[in-house]
């Protein structure tokens, strides 16, 4: 068994990578690479994506998950190793469900369950993009660090070097700058993803990026919306619905908005689409957002 690196949150690695379980006995599972976030707690991204690759390893190749729901429970501390428990839940003739329970140092961290079904033919429609799909000519986080004063870049680029994600945005508007309204898209993709036309890995992959930036929706039109010293953010919970093949080797345009803010709840929905329009997974997530005295006020 691969020793785990507690090095691993200072040297972010490619997601893949990240995904690599060892087994532990039965169904059980551990992972070797843990990667921090901005607050130095585990990335919530990560530990959804790493359970969904536990339970993937306990189900027939022929089935694909098409929806998980996870309920993060407690931050996780990225030197210790987290052990994932898959429980078979049911095994029907086109759908399985597994539950899977993160823990860490005998602390449950995070529950996960996901539904796996067989592919069958049936009707078909999609909401179409709203923006358009154009990243080459976007920001990169290079140039929205330098939309920031001075005395808050140092903050932004600690903020991203903690992500093995490319991603540009079309303006600062909804990220360093307020936006009229929640609402605000950008364009990501894996960095260093593997030449692999496995659809599992993909949507792994697609599972962890699908909570970079998210949970700032509901901050789009408040204040400046990535974590920082103004305000405290933690993921509540998290869903996903997967609704067509995904490669995360290629850019993706990701639609987010919030209907909803209250009481340091805030709600963010999120659509992503690939370069040929196709709509590829739907995301929700709670998070708290808790305002610190003297927030900036962007």
């Amino acid at each position: 068994m691969k020793a785990f690196n507690r090095n691993f949150s200072k040297h972010p690695r490619a997601i893949a990578e990240q995904l690599r379980l060892d087994s532990v006995g039965g169904d059980r599972f551990r992972n070797r690479l843990n990667q921090a976030n901005s607050y130095q707690a585990l990335f919530g991204g990560q530990v959804v994506a790493q359970a969904l690759a536990a339970a993937d390893l306990t189900v027939e190749a022929e089935r694909s998950v098409h929806s998980l729901h996870a309920y993060f429970l407690r931050g996780g501390d990225a030197s210790h190793p987290v052990e994932f428990d898959v429980q078979r839940v049911r095994d029907g003739r086109r759908f399985s469900t597994r539950r899977v329970c993160a823990v860490q140092q005998g602390k449950l961290l995070l529950t996960l369950d996901s539904s796996y079904c067989v592919a069958m033919p049936g009707f078909e429609h999609q909401q179409a993009a709203e923006f358009a799909f154009d990243p080459e000519s976007a920001l990169d986080h290079h140039a929205l660090i330098e939309t920031v004063p001075a005395e808050s870049q140092q903050l932004l680029r600690d903020f991203f070097s903690h992500y093995p994600i490319d991603v540009r945005f079309p303006s600062p508007v909804g990220f360093t700058s307020r936006a009229p309204v929640a609402k605000r898209h950008f364009w990501l993709r894996a960095l260093d993803m593997p030449l692999s036309d496995d659809e599992r890995l993909h949507r792994e992959v697609l599972a962890y990026m699908s909570d970079f930036l998210f949970s700032g929706a509901p901050l789009a039109s408040h204040t400046l919306s990535i974590p920082g010293p103004h305000v405290a953010m933690a993921s509540l919970d998290h869903a996903m619905w997967f609704h067509r093949p995904v490669r995360c080797d290629d850019w993706l345009l990701f639609e987010t908005d919030s209907p909803s803010a209250r009481a340091s709840l805030g709600l963010s929905r999120g659509l992503f689409y690939d370069r040929a329009g196709n709509l590829l997974a739907t995301v929700a997530q709670e998070a708290l957002q808790t305002i610190h005295d003297g927030a900036l006020d962007a």
